[in-house]
């Protein structure tokens, strides 16, 4: 069960020997490249949830600090912040938040009042009236300045000042690390395509002028909306990672075989259960290890002592109708065109909800196609007829 949890942060899973190497050239190895020969480059690495994207950010960010003169630093944005509430400026001080780490033990009073400072910036502070009081006591009623983190802004600025003192704690790091590279990952969450591109044209250029490499990870709403130029345009590259065409690919069917390898004891899933659960997870990889781990807590229940076909369909069943939760009807016959004509073309925000939720999955290798999810189709069948 362990080997197979769904939730479990996947740097565990690297370091559990579980990772697989995808086939092909992967977005890791670009990415990893193109820092290599320019480490303050801007990268923006899109993709639908659950199609393994932090995996390969985790990837990167091992291969990046291999490159000499190069310090990379993995940040989880959902950590700090709401993603839904983030606005213009967080991205920012979230970043000198962390490049403060790297130099808060210096002895250097300009980095102490920078560190300070960045830290006032970003989570705000409790402010006394000396002027009528020489020293705070008791009945003194502060005055509380809100950070940049949990307030909400509005516009497309960020202070000069936060811009400046990330400049001068890069400046200082930089010294002792070499070049920075921050990989930012949480963002896909963020269904509002606006607020992304807030995001990308303010914190992603204030982040880049310190000279900072950048790796953004974006939802697919980035794609589709109508800001895709302006955020194309304010970033060097562009990435996007797409589900696996597990039906129509076998190098990517042989790469789910090799993940229930990796982590299933010889013969415990057998090999019925094994094609079930690849054809059933669409070639979504989230979809695919939680499948198998409730089909494992099928077969304890069944008290059988190895997986089976009909496990993995009461997983699939159960799996399908908590994601069908919601479904409106003019969503329905979005997808009920899918299954009659098979073709689909992203327009409107009800098309674009069916991709982020993964009722509708995209796959562009050997070919662009889109498909109703399998673990879904049968009971939306269900539905339609």
């Amino acid at each position: 069960m362990a080997a197979f949890e769904g939730a479990a942060n996947p740097s565990e899973a690297i370091e559990s020997g579980y990772y697989v190497h995808a086939p092909g050239k992967l977005l890791v190895d670009n990415i990893s490249n193109r820092i290599a020969l320019r480490p303050s480059s801007s990268h923006l690495l899109l993709g639908g949830i659950g199609s393994g994207k932090t995996t390969q950010l985790l990837v990167a960010y091992q291969q990046i600090n291999q490159i000499e003169d190069i310090h990379a630093i993995y940040i989880d944005v959902s950590e700090y912040t709401d993603i839904s509430k983030i606005t213009s400026g967080v991205l920012t001080a979230i970043a000198g938040l962390e490049i403060a780490k790297l130099i808060q033990d210096s002895k250097d009073r300009n980095i102490i009042q920078s560190v300070e400072s960045i830290r006032d910036l970003a989570n705000g502070y409790a402010s006394y009236n000396y002027d009528e009081y020489p020293e705070p006591h008791e009945y003194d009623e502060p005055i509380i300045v809100k950070g940049i983190i949990p307030k909400k802004s509005e516009g497309y600025g960020i202070s000069l000042e936060l811009v400046k003192t990330v400049s001068e704690l890069t400046k200082y790091t930089s010294e002792k690390y070499g070049n920075l590279v921050l990989l930012f990952d949480g963002l896909d969450r963020l269904d509002d395509a606006k607020m992304f591109m807030q995001l990308v044209f303010s914190d992603a250029k204030a982040i880049s002028s310190a000279g900072i490499g950048l790796v953004l990870v974006g939802s697919l709403t980035a794609i589709y909306g109508n800001y895709h130029d302006t955020i194309n345009k304010s970033l060097d590259y562009f990435y996007y990672q797409p589900f696996f065409d597990v039906e129509n690919d076998p190098e990517a069917y042989n790469f789910f075989e090799k993940i229930i390898q990796t982590r299933s004891s010889e013969d415990f899933i057998e090999a019925s259960a094994i094609k079930a659960l690849i054809h059933f997870s669409g070639g979504v990889l989230r979809d695919f290890i939680t499948l198998t781990q409730a089909s494992i807590e099928e077969t304890y229940l069944s008290g059988e002592d190895k997986v089976q076909e009909q496990q993995v369909l009461k997983a699939v069943d159960s799996t399908g109708r908590n994601q069908l939760l919601g479904i409106s009807d003019n969503e329905l016959k979005i997808i009920k065109q899918i299954l009659q004509t098979g073709t689909f073309i992203p327009r409107t925000d009800e098309d674009l909800r069916l991709l982020v939720r993964r009722v509708i999955l995209e796959y562009r290798y050997p070919k662009l196609r889109y498909a109703v999810h399998p673990a879904m189709k049968p009971l939306i069948q269900q539905i339609v007829d």
